[in-house]
């Protein structure tokens, strides 16, 4: 063989296998970026999606612009069905909250989907009572990202056959619409609580908590309130509900108190920037009501896989009442006016309950030891 032809065929073998390279990692479709193709047993099941979820649920939205979208943390990304919220609204929905992400990284998933999903009409936002600063969004992984990284790139190969080889040992971690299962459905559930709870007390049983902030830095919320009331666009904030177990833990140590003023401040800015669009409000669904007291084993709960994680059997009611669909019975919608009301509701539902439930600061107390 000559010379030339020995160098054509190694190119023209090479090409071959590039191309063969590229078929299989585009049919099996690893990350779920392009979503065109499942066969049961085979690709059905996506295992690596959520290393890359940061990558790939920007270009999703951008590419199926729906017109209803779920932002937030692993809280919303776990809590709310994005199905559901289609329902509710009758626009496609997505939720593109993401694990782990904290303020600075919703801000930036918000003003991203404000800029490139045109069909934009309904913004579902879980929040913290927190600053919600303006953030610095200059976040290459969220733009279109390096196709040869998902065709032809040794990662791409490893995870097409990781992802193959997985099918009958893997569950899903996601749906195809974004929402995270979690340790859904898994045993364990007052370990997690255990595990959780003196991570994320308030204060020490027997030290008050110290004063927090009460000028909440909220020029990002701002920002996004001013667009979504510009460009006429929905806007549920809600704020995260935990289970009553950490709730009566910030009651113990005297820290609830600095959660209503917090939430005086938002409301006072979703007043101010709402305008005439009243589909832009403020919710709040924790406190000590039948789902908020759900009892803690190690067997699944229904409705809360730790204390802050909340099943989306709850988070389909938070969308149900947000959305009109039934009459607020868990939540309510927060006004400057009306948070001293829901305010002394809560204090006399937790003292009503107290009074039945002498035990129940025992278990609180109990579980959130550090050393039970």
């Amino acid at each position: 063989m000559s010379e030339k032809k020995y160098i054509f065929s190694f190119f023209l073998y090479l090409g071959v296998l590039l191309l063969l390279v590229a078929a299989f990692d585009r049919v099996v479709d690893p990350f779920w970026y392009y979503r065109d193709i499942s066969i049961h047993g085979f690709n059905e099941i996506k295992p690596k999606f959520r290393r890359y979820e940061r990558h790939v649920k920007p270009a999703i939205l951008e590419r199926e612009q729906p017109g209803a979208v779920i932002f937030g943390s692993s809280y919303s990304e776990i809590g709310f069905d994005p199905s559901r919220l289609a329902d509710l609204t009758g626009d496609k929905a997505y939720n593109f909250a993401l694990a782990g992400a904290g303020w600075d990284m919703v801000y930036c998933d918000v003003q991203y989907a404000l800029k490139y999903d045109h069909h934009l009409r309904w913004i579902v936002l879980g929040i913290h009572p927190q600053s919600m600063p303006v953030q610095d969004c200059n976040l290459p992984e969220m733009h279109h990202p390096d196709l040869v990284s998902f065709l032809l790139s040794t990662d791409a190969l490893k995870a097409s056959l990781e992802t193959v080889l997985e099918q009958a040992k893997s569950k899903p971690s996601h749906t195809a619409q974004g929402l995270y299962f979690y340790t859904r459905g898994l045993s364990g559930t007052e370990a997690r609580f255990r595990e959780y709870l003196p991570a994320h007390a308030p204060c020490s049983l027997n030290h008050p908590a110290e004063n927090p902030d009460r000028n909440p830095d909220l020029t990002g919320l701002r920002n996004i309130l001013r667009e979504a009331a510009r460009r006429k666009i929905g806007v549920k904030l809600v704020v995260y509900p935990r289970h009553a177990i950490p709730v009566e833990l910030e009651y113990l140590c005297k820290a609830r108190q600095a959660r209503w003023e917090v939430l005086s401040v938002v409301a006072s800015l979703v007043e101010a920037e709402s305008g005439k669009n009243d589909r832009i409000q403020l919710w709040d669904f924790e406190g000590f009501h039948p789902i908020s007291l759900e009892k803690i084993s190690n067997a699944p709960a229904v409705y809360w896989q730790d204390p802050a994680h909340f099943n989306f059997e709850y988070g389909n009611l938070m969308l149900d009442e947000m959305f009109g669909k039934s009459a607020p019975e868990y939540g309510y919608r927060l006004t400057t006016e009306d948070i001293p009301v829901r305010e002394q509701a809560e204090r006399i539902a937790r003292e009503q309950y107290l009074k039945l439930h002498p035990e129940f600061d025992k278990k609180v107390e109990s579980l959130s030891r550090t050393n039970p």
